[in-house]
């Protein structure tokens, strides 16, 4: 199945499963929680927060809900998101990305207030302090895979833009060989490989994240 809808380069004729699938690599998990502080902000205000905290007691479905995007919620990392936008994104867009970053954290701060817990998956011997844990353990291996994978973004976008040449790592070594220098000169034998880093921290990233889209 195609990534988009329409034959154009708009992010508006994006599918469900590659958008998602966008924002779980950069750990923001964005489709997930936006729109719940706002959600959980005005039942607070209205006084009504506490039928909340009674919903998710005694109600199954509206527990499991919250569980679900308390589970996504404890795989983001701002500091991963914040690293992607300041590296990829235009100077125009920080500003947005802050205040994005703040309604995560907010939605987070909604959410410990309404399950009582002091942070996510904080509830022991139970299948979330266990999902907790294997979090804990994936994260240093996660996390590098990200910073591969935005200097990768980085270096592509550089080699298409004609900003910089493509790294020629091999070049030394078949110096004397014509049709590979060849290649070389066309920079499409080092971008392939800046490409299959790049598809390989994508699998790696969606190993360690398993919510893929």
């Amino acid at each position: 199945r195609p990534a988009k809808r329409k034959k154009d380069a708009s992010i508006e004729s994006l599918r469900a499963i590659p958008w998602i699938f966008a924002w779980t690599q950069t750990r923001f998990h964005l489709p997930v929680w936006l729109g719940m502080s706002e959600a959980f902000k005005k039942v607070a205000e209205s006084g009504k927060f506490d039928v909340l905290q009674e919903m998710y007691k005694h109600w199954p479905f509206f527990q499991v809900t919250l569980d679900m995007v308390e589970m996504v919620l404890a795989k983001a990392d701002a500091r991963v998101t914040k690293m992607y936008d300041q590296q990829l994104v235009g100077e125009d867009l920080q500003e947005f990305g802050e205040y994005l970053r703040g309604l995560l954290q907010e939605t987070v701060a909604f959410l410990l207030q309404l399950t009582s817990q002091k942070r996510l998956l904080e509830t022991t011997g139970s299948a979330e302090s266990s999902l907790k844990e294997k979090l804990d353990m994936r994260a240093p291996y996660v996390t590098p895979l990200n910073v591969i994978q935005v200097e990768c973004l980085k270096k592509l976008r550089e080699i298409e833009n004609g900003v910089a040449e493509a790294p020629s790592a091999m070049s030394d070594c078949i110096e004397s060989i014509p049709w590979a220098r060849e290649l070389l000169e066309l920079n499409e034998l080092a971008s392939s490989g800046i490409e299959d880093t790049l598809i390989i921290s994508m699998k790696g990233i969606a190993a360690g994240m398993q919510n893929t889209g």
